[in-house]
């Protein structure tokens, strides 16, 4: 099969950081953010892999000092649609057979959707990946764990100088070296 002919559907994506490596190489990248929403998607058939990015908003550590208290009934509500979507695509007619080769849903390794979904399946730090700040990131789903960096300089990372924090649109996109190795695992 062609890269062009596999479909990667990225879910709640603003502008498709992590899946850049698959539109990089080919592949129909389809991503489903506000314009679509995940809420009214229904997927086509033989969709290849899925990456899922549900909102954070409600699960971030970081809100414990929000103006409006944290909901996570709605938290849950997109994170329900990307599962929704997942099972969808998951199975063959037989039932038995699973059609994705890989599907993964992110979001902050620190924050509360472990609630919900149990330990995650990789973690790392975005530093890890080149990123100039630290922010524990986990993965849910079923795929080929990414390698990780063989040498990480602590200088490099950061340690011991005071990192500022970005704005959230910088903060939430993924390292592209990481995408990379993401991609590399799971083509």
């Amino acid at each position: 099969m062609k890269p062009s002919e596999k479909i990667i559907l990225h879910l709640c994506a603003k502008e498709g950081s992590d899946s850049k490596p698959y539109r990089d190489a080919g592949y129909d990248v389809r991503i489903i953010g506000e314009d679509i929403g995940v809420e009214n998607y229904h997927p086509p058939e033989n969709v290849y892999g899925i990456i899922a990015n549900p909102p954070c908003t409600m699960f971030s550590i970081a809100r414990s000092n929000a103006k409006t208290p944290r909901d996570l009934r709605e938290g849950m509500r997109l994170v329900k649609e990307c599962l929704r979507i997942i099972w969808e695509c998951q199975f063959h007619s037989d039932g038995y057979t699973p059609m994705l080769e890989f599907w993964c849903l992110e979001n902050p390794g620190t924050g509360f959707l472990r609630w919900f979904l149990g330990e995650p399946v990789f973690e790392y730090s975005q530093d890890e990946y080149g990123a100039d700040y630290p922010k524990k990131t986990a993965l849910w789903g079923t795929f080929n764990l990414p390698k990780r960096p063989l040498l990480v300089s602590p200088f490099a990372r950061g340690y011991g100088k005071k990192w500022k924090p970005q704005d959230m649109q910088t903060r939430s996109r993924c390292p592209i070296n990481f995408a990379m190795a993401f991609f590399e695992a799971n083509p």
